[in-house]
């Protein structure tokens, strides 16, 4: 992606976490826990790891390869070779006994040599050494770009990670402001039950009035049990990402919620690197390698040999049978009916995708950027509009609280207002979530966290 591919200069609220030094702390510190616990980067890091061993692996071709290698064979029967060596020598051996009156030359017999060795062994240390062969160059080059692969790859985990950690804090967060919302409505519908109680007793009011509370009462404390319900679904969820077991304690820094800045304004640039197209690149490099390596087949290979050890008929190690070879192994492929030629078009071919694919999603990420921008933009103006709600319900429950008590207003006046005041209080809190998740996702797709 280009540098400062754009620049969106929204007037939105920047500063969203002007929270206090311990909140950062703390949810710092959950999210490194994430980054050192989470199984599923584990396995990603074991990826790295073997990546790295590859490379390992290729570099020691480059040095010579030795290798013991003994073989004793026992055979009996299977192909001869007839060698008439009597009927050849024979007469000649007679005549010249019969010239020198002795016996000194003897009668031989014909001999039949047996194709498979019997008893014999065969014992020596090999080195093969390559002199000339581009493949490993070409070989050590790509597994070395792929450990830039894995390592983007892993980078990528981790940031959504990241984010996924923040979301789920903030929704936990979430929930138990929830709890205390919901608590705090169960407290004034419980004092709306006990005024109106109150009231019966000096003939103010009605029984129908007492029904109408404790009917409140018990709508309210069903809504406290479903959000202590989402309350403990978002601590499993959150201890999950963290790897610890589901019901572990979790710190709460209420000050993030309480912090949320909604007046300063931020500027949005475009991320000058994305993991996601550090990948394609890494990926473009090494298919670019293997066209270089495919069609390095004009170059011929070159290894050098040599062996050294012992043979002959009996496992026996002396100077009879000792041996040395040394020398050179010469390949250069003439003819392979195009394959080569082949490999090189089907890598181009793999190397145009890989372009293609990298300008598509360098436009995914800019829209992706922009977008959420709008997202953040959006959330804020929604959060200063839930300020003024708050406030407006906050004012119209204290007022019809106070004409109930004088009886000037309808019990059902001072229920509306309460269930005003919670739907207020609750929108406003969600809307803090929003905000921040919002954040935590402006922040995945500019990639501004710092591992």
């Amino acid at each position: 992606m280009k540098q400062s591919l754009s620049v969106l200069l929204l007037g939105i609220a920047g500063s969203l976490f002007a929270c206090s030094a311990a909140a950062q702390t703390t949810l710092d510190a959950y999210i490194k826990k994430g980054l050192d616990g989470n199984l599923a980067l584990h396995q990603k890091s074991f990826d790295r790891q073997k990546a790295e061993l590859d490379l390992k692996r290729a570099k020691t071709l480059f040095y010579p390869q030795a290798s013991l290698n003994s073989q004793y064979t026992l055979a009996m029967g299977g192909r001869t070779q007839d060698i008439p060596i009597g009927d050849l020598l024979n007469n000649v051996y007679s005549t010249l006994n019969q010239l020198t009156g002795q016996s000194k030359f003897p009668q031989v017999n014909n001999q039949s040599i047996q194709f498979l060795p019997n008893d014999f062994h065969d014992t020596r240390v090999e080195v093969v050494m390559p002199v000339v062969n581009t493949d490993l160059y070409y070989n050590r080059a790509i597994k070395k770009e792929l450990i830039n692969t894995q390592q983007a790859d892993i980078d990528i985990y981790k940031r959504e990670l990241v984010k996924n950690i923040k979301e789920a804090y903030y929704q936990y967060l979430q929930a138990g402001k929830a709890v205390e919302i919901y608590n705090n409505a169960l407290a004034l519908a419980s004092e709306n039950l006990r005024v109106s109680e109150k009231m019966v007793q000096n003939g103010t009011a009605t029984r129908e009035s007492v029904m109408r509370a404790k009917a409140q009462v018990s709508q309210v404390k069903a809504s406290v049990i479903a959000a202590a319900n989402q309350q403990h679904n978002a601590a499993a969820y959150f201890n999950c990402l963290l790897n610890q077991t589901l019901d572990a304690p979790i710190t709460t820094d209420s000050t993030i919620l309480e912090k949320v800045n909604t007046n300063a304004t931020a500027t949005v640039e475009m991320p000058a690197r994305r993991e996601e197209l550090t990948k394609l690149q890494s990926a473009q490099k090494v298919v670019g390698t293997s066209i270089k390596m495919n069609r390095s087949y004009l170059i011929p290979k070159l290894n050098a040999f040599y062996n050294i050890g012992f043979q002959g008929f009996g496992f026996r190690f002396n100077s009879d049978q000792f041996y040395q070879l040394g020398g050179l192994q010469f390949k250069w492929d003439l003819f392979k009916a195009n394959d080569n030629k082949y490999k090189v078009q089907q890598s181009q071919i793999e190397l145009d995708a890989l372009n293609t694919q990298y300008k598509d999603v360098e436009q995914q990420l800019t829209l992706q950027v922009h977008t959420t921008a709008n997202n953040y933009r959006s959330a804020v103006q929604t959060l200063q509009a839930r300020v003024d709600e708050v406030q407006s319900a906050q004012e119209t429950y204290r007022f019809a609280e106070r004409r109930y008590r004088e009886g000037q207003a309808l019990q059902i006046e001072l229920i509306d207002a309460r269930t005003q005041l919670t739907n207020a209080q609750l929108n406003y809190s969600l809307a803090q979530l929003a905000v921040l998740t919002r954040e935590a996702e402006l922040e995945r797709v500019t990639a501004k966290y710092n591992f």
